[in-house]
């Protein structure tokens, strides 16, 4: 985790300035002659809590004077880091000054969470000002496909395929699929007992009662997992942010007994000819009497 980028810069002013004061926490003694310390407030300086993404660079700064009443100059200024309970020094100074004007770039955490900022300088009699700011880095939501009516087959249709790759949403009859094993990330069918059902290669039971043995020697046999949804307005995802939230903890290669309007999620896996993704797909339609006839139709929004 990078501290910084650029070198910092201390301006020492041999002058009595009073800055205004800068509010202080609950155990502020009001009888002690604090320093005072504020934030810079130029535009494009973080100076208050903020949500930034990880890695990201800001810059900051500091006004600082010795109290007018003591005149103890400043002798000491540090920057400090927490994340997660651990203390990081950015920067422990020493200096000898009346008034220390500083700014600097640094680097958000490269992970997520909430990093306080403090700020702080010292004085000749030990007598000790900080400021702080939280920073909360979060990934920015991610772009997704949206597919619209994808249409597969069940197991006996010859005109429509049963096996889905999230390759460019591609549709796949069972010849062209045997010839693209590792992009198939899930298969379509229909049984007396599962009805309209959606399961991965990797699924023993759909390979056994569905396909025949199908997939025994299919190499990879990508193992996509799902989960059934709630309470999703299925309208509002526009980006990934509520798919990565729902696609968590999954852990069924196969989704039975589905019914129109209900959404699943989805992530498939990580295959040499397509990254794992995550994804929710809303039943548009069953239909179909017979095996040759029966298809779903799929709304579908992945990751890109």
């Amino acid at each position: 985790m990078k501290n910084f980028r650029k070198l910092f810069m201390l301006t020492f002013v041999a002058a009595t300035v009073v800055f205004a004061s800068c509010s202080k926490d609950d155990t502020t003694d009001p009888t002690v002659n604090y320093p005072i310390v504020n934030f810079m407030t130029n535009t494009g300086y973080v100076k208050a809590d903020i949500t930034l993404a990880p890695g990201e660079e800001f810059t900051s700064g500091i006004n600082a004077s010795m109290n007018a009443t003591s005149e103890e100059k400043l002798v000491k200024m540090t920057i400090t880091r927490v994340f997660n309970n651990t203390p990081t020094v950015v920067l422990d100074s020493t200096i000898n000054v009346e008034v220390l004007a500083y700014t600097n770039s640094f680097t958000t955490n490269s992970a997520a969470g909430v990093e306080k900022w403090i700020f702080a300088v010292t004085d000749k009699a030990g007598v000790k000002s900080e400021i702080s700011y939280n920073i909360t880095t979060a990934e920015a939501a991610g772009e997704i496909y949206n597919y619209e009516a994808t249409l597969m087959g069940g197991r006996d249709n010859t005109t429509v395929g049963s096996f889905w790759s999230s390759l460019n949403n591609q549709v796949m009859l069972q010849a062209v699929a045997e010839n693209n094993k590792n992009k198939v990330d899930f298969v379509y069918f229909y049984g007396g007992t599962n009805h309209a059902s959606l399961h991965a290669p990797a699924n023993e039971y759909a390979n056994t009662e569905a396909w025949d043995n199908l997939f025994t020697t299919w190499s990879p046999r990508n193992a996509t997992t799902f989960k059934t949804t709630s309470g999703i307005d299925w309208a509002s995802v526009a980006n990934d942010a509520p798919i990565v939230a729902q696609a968590t903890g999954m852990t069924l290669t196969i989704i039975s007994d589905l019914t129109v309007g209900q959404i699943i999620a989805f992530e498939t896996a990580t295959t040499s000819a397509n990254p794992g993704k995550k994804g929710l797909f809303k039943v548009m339609a069953i239909e179909g009497t017979t095996g040759t006839d029966r298809t779903i139709t799929l709304d579908i929004k992945i990751q890109k």
